[in-house]
Parts: C-alpha cells; structure tokens; sequence
C-alpha cells in the first residue's frame, strides 16, 4: 500500500512538473457508464470518487483505453487516480500505456510513462516488444526502461541475446545505461559524503 500511496505521490509531482493544465471537460462519449465514472473520479465527494475507482478497477480492460484518453483533458486529480486505477488492472493495461507513449499529447506521454515505470518489471516485455518492432516512441520507451531500473535488466539480458542485432545492441546498450545510472546516483552520495567530510576537517 505505502508502494501504491509513493507512485501516486510521484505521478502528481510529475504532473506538476510537466506542466500539464486542469480541465473541466469530461471527453468524448460522456453517456456511457465507463466515461460518467471517470469523471465522478474529480468529484468534491469522496464516497462518490471511491466508488468510482472501484468500479473502473471491476471492469478492467474495457476501461483502459477511455482513462488513457482522458488524460488530455482532465484534472490532475483524475489523472492521478486514473493512473492509479491502471496500475490496479495490471497487466491488461500495459499495451495501451506502451502505445500511449507515441501521443500527440504530453501530458498523456508524460502520465503514461510514468504508470510504467510504476508497474515494473511486469512492463519491460511489453516495451522491449515496442522497441523491437519501432512502433512507439522508441526514445520514450528507451527512458521508460532505464527509470523501471534494475527490476528490467533480467529480460533485458534475454533481449541482448536477440537474433536480431540492432535490437540485442540496444538491450545491451541499455543494460549498460541502468549500470552507470546506478554507479552516478552511487557515486553522487560519495561525492557528498567526502565534501561533507573535507569541510569538517
């Protein structure tokens, strides 16, 4: 749960961060069921967003596509509770958010890859096929995959072993990317350490 309770904290930095702007529309469709509870997700009434959210997360796949849409247009707080309700539907969502990463639209770029990175591991095959086949944003999945981190590498190492060899150079290539992340993030506290150390000398 505190897991769960960090990525909606991260989704609504990342919101605020990349600019994206409030909007009272509610999208296209707004008389089907699926839409009325999206937007009952910015609702001033608790009980009503709770049910709302649990009632998206019961009805799974077929809601998935309309909360991606919604980002475009909606409130920071559907987006993040839409975000939410992806990560709780699981795997069924994961293709629509790694198509996703190939919007028009920023906000929903920036919302979806964020949702990624938020389900892990789980998510890296579904980008490694995107990558391989060059149907999405190839430099967005690329970033995806090296902010999901380590949990990516085992089948990143798998990738590397590809027939193809562009596709198992790039696997490589991005190995070797969550490699030296990690060493600079390492190397970053060192850096501190030893300033904080000379400065006590």
């Amino acid at each position: 749960m505190a897991l769960k309770v960090g990525v909606l904290i991260l989704l609504l930095l990342a919101a605020c961060i990349c600019g994206c702007t409030d909007s009272t529309g509610g999208g296209a469709g707004t008389n089907s069921v699926i839409d009325q509870q999206i937007q009952a997700l910015s609702s001033d009434d608790s009980d009503t967003e709770l049910a709302a959210i649990t009632a998206l997360i019961q009805t799974g796949e077929p809601a998935v596509q309309p909360i991606i849409d919604s980002f475009a247009v909606s409130d920071n707080k559907t987006r993040i509770y839409g975000a939410f309700i992806l990560q709780e539907i699981g795997d069924p969502a994961i293709p629509s958010l790694v198509a996703a990463l190939n919007s028009e639209n920023k906000d929903t770029r920036s919302i979806c890859a964020t949702t990624l990175v938020g389900m892990g591991a789980s998510a890296v095959p579904y980008l490694l096929d995107a990558l391989e086949r060059g149907d999405s944003d190839t430099q967005k999945v690329k970033e995806v995959i090296i902010r999901i981190g380590d949990p990516a590498i085992p089948a990143l190492q798998i990738a590397a072993l590809s027939q193809n060899p562009t596709f198992a150079a790039e696997a490589d290539a991005l190995i070797k990317s969550i490699y030296f992340s990690g060493k600079l993030k390492t190397g970053g506290l060192a850096g501190s350490q030893n300033t904080t150390a000379d400065s006590e000398d």
